[in-house]
């Protein structure tokens, strides 16, 4: 299926392209192709808007009377994500610096808060989430993902999910129960907080949390994608969401059917192409010729099978 990746770079594709290539190859990046993917069109565009504070003004909850290239930090982030943009650049390192200082209440949380009981622990959820992306040694982060990873280790205790369990504990710990709301283990912020944190959980605990995430008929929070509907879901969200769920080593076992049927939905050359309503990062500086996006959307797939 890899194959494919020498036919892409046959067709001369972009810097970002290469860059992200080399990423799935494992490959060294040469200050040559990083240099040119980091003054690339998606990047320049990153720093161009990048604040003085490292953020893009709000962090989650966009402000309707404002009109910018990133409606929040966190879509910004998730650009970084998708670009694969890593520690030890100044765009990235100031950003990390930035979801630090929020987590040691050092400046100010730029969204104001809402008024439901799960906001207070939602709020440095979301920051963590994010920062997690990247990796960090802030004390404040490692103290937020022990919570939860003590939430989760609880609610899974029998090898089954257990709402009571995990609303006494998460009562204990966060005040607030969590099960059915937007803070629940089937929120796509702990779907990722845990995908990347996946090295400090056991085996077991995320083969069983996948398992619950897979087959428990909820949608999972933030998005529509119901995990067990498979392709019936819209493929934009039902893709970000197989994104997150692919940093566990135990995801391609787990979702081993959909992912052959995504393979059998390639071109006769080993391509996909999802279409223009297939909402991503595009890699390329333009979709208006047709191999472009068909180079982006083969690569973003790709990425769901990497180990």
């Amino acid at each position: 299926m890899f194959n494919v990746i020498d036919q892409i770079q046959e067709l001369s594709p972009c810097a970002a392209v290469r860059y992200r290539i080399r990423r799935i190859l494992k490959q060294e990046i040469d200050s040559e192709l990083f240099t040119e993917f980091y003054n690339s069109k998606w990047v320049e565009l990153l720093k161009a808007n990048q604040l003085d504070d490292g953020g893009y003004g709000r962090f989650h909850s966009r402000d309707s009377k404002t009109k910018q290239k990133f409606s929040t930090t966190e879509t910004a982030l998730n650009s970084m994500k998708m670009l694969d943009l890593r520690r030890g650049n100044s765009l990235v390192d100031k950003s990390c610096d930035y979801m630090e200082k929020i987590l040691r209440n050092e400046i100010d949380w730029p969204d104001g808060f809402e008024k439901n009981r799960w906001y207070r622990s939602a709020q440095p959820l979301f920051v963590a989430t994010k920062l997690s992306i990247f990796g960090s040694n802030c004390m404040e982060f490692k103290d937020i993902f022990n919570c939860w990873h003590a939430i989760l280790k609880e609610a899974f205790e029998n090898g089954e999910y257990n709402k009571d369990r995990t609303n006494k504990i998460s009562k204990d710990l966060l005040g607030c129960d969590i099960d059915g709301s937007y803070i629940g283990l089937n929120s796509i912020y702990l779907i990722e907080l845990f995908g990347n944190m996946q090295a400090e959980i056991s085996d077991e605990l995320k083969l069983n949390y996948l398992r619950w995430l897979h087959h428990n008929g909820q949608v999972v929070r933030y998005t529509n994608v119901v995990l067990n509907h498979g392709f019936d879901n819209n493929f934009s969200e039902l893709y970000k969401v197989y994104l997150l769920l692919s940093k566990f080593p135990c995801f391609k076992k787990e979702f081993e059917e959909e992912l052959r049927c995504l393979k059998d939905k390639r071109n006769k050359d080993g391509f996909w192409n999802f279409g223009k309503n297939f909402k991503c990062q595009k890699l390329s500086d333009d979709w208006r010729r047709q191999e472009n996006m068909k180079i982006d959307h083969t690569v973003l797939a790709l990425l769901l099978y990497i180990d």
